[in-house]
């Protein structure tokens, strides 16, 4: 392994000018610089970033946990984060939450990060305390329930968010509105169902047994949505249209429907939620709700490195709001 002394050797430098250049320090000459680099380049130099970070107490690296990299809601999430990070000078490593890994994450005790952001804080809090969590280091979450938190977050308001979608649906003349979404045991733990049920109620519509389609968290999947339709459509239920959770739920949908040989949007209207590209480029094109993602993503890397920096957010919640996009698979049942 290339050693700091022998950069300093074949640039002409001290050690010390070294660890200046790769700290980023700027009292370096820029000839000096350029020399460096170019010896780190030529020698394929990797700074030992852990025994740096021993030294400073920094290592210029934040971790995140995620439920997600293949549900583009978070991947796109991450990709805010990512190039927030970036531009700060971090790296960034993952890491992916699940049912069987719960147990089992080490991040906690590996230490070489100077910060976390969490994509899945309900999940985590079910083996760790949070607020324990930020006495050891700088954390960020993605909030999308109305319980509160001290811990710097980004809101994401789900509950209003699925009210919107239900409502369009209903200001389009649908009545029996099926949702397709996650199962969570207590219901005050799903926003987007309590969104669903009030709006129904304010609108005077029942909602029948049928209505209610679940999905596990996690596992809100295309081919999900498609083989929960598929039931409802292969049982006969009556419904003109689907308020699903998720983008990737109403594509699922989608191709249950039109699979039947029923018309989107003629028969059945479909409305998705996020705004991931995926919604744009389905046939027909899909009505969801717009989440910023990649905004979200930013918002949570200036959070955390606020407070990496010593500092106190100024912003410590921050709530992005949710917009309707209207495309093609909502019809207006009134003008037929």
């Amino acid at each position: 392994m290339v050693t700091r002394k022998e950069v300093a050797a074949r640039a002409g430098v001290s050690t010390s000018t070294v660890s200046r250049v790769v700290n980023g320090d700027k009292h370096v000459s820029e000839e000096a610089r350029k020399r460096v680099l170019a010896s780190i380049e030529e020698l394929r130099y990797v700074p030992n970033r852990a025994a740096r970070g021993l030294r400073t107490k920094t290592y210029k690296q934040i971790s995140c946990i995620t439920p997600s990299i293949t549900n583009s809601f978070f991947s796109e999430i991450l990709s805010g984060v990512e190039e927030r990070t970036a531009e700060r000078g971090y790296s960034l490593s993952l890491h992916i939450i699940t049912k069987e890994n719960l147990d089992s994450l080490s991040v906690f005790n590996e230490g070489l990060y100077d910060g976390l952001i969490v994509l899945a804080p309900f999940e985590m809090r079910k083996i760790i305390d949070l607020e324990d969590l930020t006495k050891k280091f700088p954390l960020s979450l993605y909030w999308d329930k109305k319980e509160q938190t001290n811990i710097p977050h980004v809101f994401i308001d789900l509950e209003k968010a699925m009210s919107k979608s239900v409502q369009n649906l209903i200001d389009n003349g649908h009545e029996n509105i099926i949702f397709l979404g996650p199962n969570i045991e207590d219901q005050y733990e799903n926003p987007r169902l309590l969104g669903y049920k009030e709006t129904m109620i304010k609108n005077g519509l029942d909602i029948q047994d049928y209505y209610l389609n679940f999905i596990e968290q996690y596992e809100d999947s295309m081919t999900n949505g498609y083989l929960q339709v598929k039931k409802l459509i292969n049982k006969n239920k009556s419904f003109t249209a689907i308020a699903a959770s998720n983008d990737l739920l109403a594509a699922g949908a989608i191709r249950a429907i039109v699979e039947s040989g029923k018309k989107i949007p003629e028969d059945i209207s479909v409305m998705g939620m996020d705004n991931i590209e995926l919604s744009s480029i389905v046939t027909p094109t899909l009505s969801t709700m717009d989440i910023p993602k990649k905004e979200i993503g930013r918002k949570l890397a200036d959070q955390l490195i606020t407070q990496i920096n010593g500092e106190k957010p100024v912003d410590q919640v921050v709530e992005f709001d949710v917009q309707l996009i209207n495309r093609e698979s909502v019809k207006n049942r009134l003008t037929m």
